[in-house]
C-alpha cells in the first residue's frame, strides 16, 4: 500500500515538471486590445481573498472606476484591469502608492511580458531629512533619489523626491551624504503611504513576525 502511494506521488510530480510547448501564433490583435490595460501584483503572498481586492479596488471611494472596468484573476498574486476610457486610466495610475488591507501592490500599464516578477515598481513620494535648507536644491535631492531609484519628480521647498523603486529589493531609510562644504551627514527617507513591511529586512512583502532571516530563538 505504501509502494503505491509513493509511485503515485512520483506520478503526480513528473506530470506537474512536464514542459508543453505551445504553438506559435499571431496574437497582435490580442496585444492591441490590452492598451488600456493595468496590471497589478501584491508582493504579501499570504493575501487569499484575491476575489475582495479585485472587486474593492473600482470602487467609487477608491478609483471610482465601478462599470467602466473589467477585472482578471491572473493568478501568482497578479491581477489586471481593462478600462474603457483613457481617462480613467491615467486617474488611477495618479492615485499610486496603492495599497490593500494596508499591504503596497505594484500598478503598472500592461506590457507583453511573460514571467511572474512583472510589475516590481512602487512609486513613493519620500521625505528626506539631514540635508540643511541652504543645501535644498533639486539637484542634491535627485542625486539622493538616483541611489534609491527612478526619480520622477522633485519638491525641493518640501525636502520631498517621487522616485519609483524596485519593490523586490530592500527598501533604504538612511544614507550618508557630502555636501559641497565637505560635511558628511546623515540623510534619512520616511517613505509616505508606507504602511506594512519588515524591521528586519525592509521588503514589503512580509512583516517582521514571517521574515524568513529570523531563527526561531
Amino acid at each position: 500500500m505504501e509502494m503505491n502511494k509513493n509511485l503515485s506521488t512520483k506520478g503526480h510530480e513528473e506530470e506537474e515538471e512536464e514542459i508543453i510547448d505551445l504553438p506559435p501564433i499571431d496574437n497582435s490583435q490580442l496585444i492591441a486590445r490590452f492598451n488600456l490595460s493595468l496590471v497589478r501584483r501584491m508582493f504579501n503572498q499570504d493575501i487569499r481573498s484575491t476575489e475582495a481586492l479585485i472587486a474593492f479596488m473600482p470602487r467609487q471611494n477608491i478609483w471610482d472606476v465601478e462599470g467602466r472596468v473589467h477585472r482578471i484573476n491572473l493568478g501568482n498574486s497578479q491581477f489586471q484591469f481593462d478600462f474603457d476610457l483613457e481617462a480613467d486610466l491615467q486617474r488611477v495610475l495618479s492615485k499610486r502608492s496603492c495599497h490593500f488591507n494596508r499591504w503596497s501592490f505594484s500598478l503598472e500599464c500592461w506590457i507583453a511580458h511573460v514571467g511572474e516578477s512583472f510589475p516590481n515598481n512602487m512609486i513613493f513620494w519620500v521625505r528626506i531629512s539631514g540635508i540643511l535648507t541652504h543645501f535644498w536644491m533639486e539637484e542634491n535631492f535627485r542625486t539622493i533619489g538616483d541611489r534609491l531609484g527612478d526619480v520622477k519628480a522633485v519638491d525641493a521647498r518640501a525636502a520631498r523626491i517621487q522616485i519609483s523603486l524596485n519593490a523586490d529589493e530592500p527598501l533604504r531609510f538612511k544614507i550618508r551624504a557630502r555636501l559641497q562644504s565637505g560635511e558628511v551627514v546623515r540623510v534619512e527617507m520616511k517613505y509616505e503611504k508606507l504602511d506594512r513591511w519588515c524591521l528586519t529586512c525592509r521588503h514589503i512583502s512580509h512583516d517582521e513576525r514571517s521574515c524568513p532571516l529570523l531563527t526561531e530563538d
